[in-house]
């Protein structure tokens, strides 16, 4: 018999809040707090979408000085980490404990950086910082050694759905028996190879802002965070009375093996992961209230997804609440899906949907409700947060309230 999987404490880290914690991470979210700005990290010149959502001066809020020498994303993820655990009050020196790790580049570009500035300059041969320090794997690692984790440790990367894949391996995970708390998270930076990339695609927002499902929408924003979900077996999580916040109930993952850098048009492929959610979570169509779109403002992406949502809820997408956080937070890439799960949690706990804010036209294709630029107060039993991203990767996670 599988196990029930729930969520027992959050950590975040995003643009904004920087690393304050989550009360003012929802509270941003609830008035519609446009986080993208004009890039100050690096050069924009030359291209014309010039803003993103940076994070800086997250550091004082780290407890000690154990990742001081690491990299911003690893520094970001043991921030994530650490709130979480607080939240979670778990006792972590006596329980195993695992990570599920999403993410896109990791510590790559610090590496490259610290090969140009230091290896290179210095003429040296050989140097074991460059696997050690700035591996994919090497930062959940990181946080294990940390911490002392001794679970499974496990690095996911499946582009812009990494963190929801994570969430999803890591609630298997305890689901099937393997472990009774997993960490999921997800961590990216933002930087100027992938700002490079995704202007030479013509993905970057040519207006300053991000217009998810606005007719006028004309590309994303790339932006830098992390996000961290306590995992915990139902049974674990009553022996040591924590406080539940809700039920991961089901998770869908496919392909549309269509285009490395391109939705399929007509929504199969996110639309078979959620049918696949919607099957394993045992509820209907009709019984989802809200979600969470992956809507980052790019014309195809959001039009796919406008389209995966009609094909799998038929008429009953005309009653679904839908919102994009990524108006106000921009693209934060394998962060983006775990940020996203936990405001999913924030939206059943405190009964309001965040709004798309900059949504000023309607588009004829685009035609659900996207709770425009206004909070909405409703209640909220079951909430699916959607994912999509580069190779046709798509997954879907469902949670359902315990508060009720």
């Amino acid at each position: 018999m599988k196990r029930e999987v729930v969520v027992t404490g959050l950590g975040i880290v995003s643009p904004i809040e920087a690393g304050a914690g989550i009360d003012i991470f929802w509270q941003g979210l609830c008035n519609g707090k446009n986080t993208i700005k004009p890039i100050k990290s690096f050069n924009v010149n030359g291209h014309k979408c010039k803003v993103g959502g940076e994070i800086a001066d997250f550091k004082r809020f780290l407890d000690d000085a154990y990742f001081d020498s690491y990299d911003k994303c690893t520094q970001l993820f043991a921030l994530a980490t650490q709130q979480a655990l607080k939240d979670s009050r778990i006792n972590y020196k006596s329980s195993t404990i695992g990570i599920v790790f999403g993410t896109i580049l990791g510590g790559i570009i610090s590496g490259a950086k610290y090969m140009d500035d230091v290896f290179m300059k210095a003429q040296k041969s050989e140097d074991g910082t460059l696997l050690r320090d700035y591996s994919l794997h090497s930062i959940p690692a990181s946080i294990a050694k940390k911490w002392a984790f001794d679970g499974p440790n496990i690095c996911i990367n499946t582009a812009c759905a990494a963190g929801a894949d994570a969430i999803g391996q890591a609630y298997r995970e305890i689901q099937n028996g393997r472990a009774d708390i997993m960490l999921a998270g997800g961590a990216d930076t933002l930087s100027e190879f992938v700002f490079r990339g995704f202007s030479a695609l013509g993905a970057l927002t040519q207006h300053g802002m991000v217009q998810p499902f606005d007719k006028n929408r004309s590309g994303l924003a790339l932006s830098e965070g992390s996000g961290v979900v306590v995992l915990e077996a139902k049974e674990h999580a009553i022996a040591r009375n924590a406080e539940i916040y809700c039920s991961v109930k089901g998770f869908g993952s496919t392909n549309d093996a269509y285009n490395i850098v391109r939705p399929h048009t007509t929504g199969d492929g996110l639309s078979r992961a959620i049918d696949i959610a919607i099957s394993e979570s045992q509820i209907s169509h009709s019984e989802v209230d809200y979600i969470s779109a992956h809507g980052t403002g790019t014309i195809y992406n959001d039009l796919m997804e406008t389209r995966a949502i009609k094909r799998s809820f038929g008429e009953e997408s005309k009653n679904l609440k839908i919102s994009s956080i990524k108006s106000m937070l921009g693209h934060s890439l394998g962060a983006s899906a775990v940020i996203e799960a936990i405001h999913c949690v924030k939206v059943m706990q405190n009964s309001i949907v965040p709004p798309t804010i900059n949504y000023l036209n309607k588009d004829m294709e685009c035609n659900l409700d996207y709770v425009p630029n206004k909070a909405l107060h409703k209640d909220v039993n079951i909430s699916m947060s959607l994912s999509a991203g580069f190779g046709g990767q798509n997954a879907v996670l469902v949670l359902e309230n315990n508060t009720r």
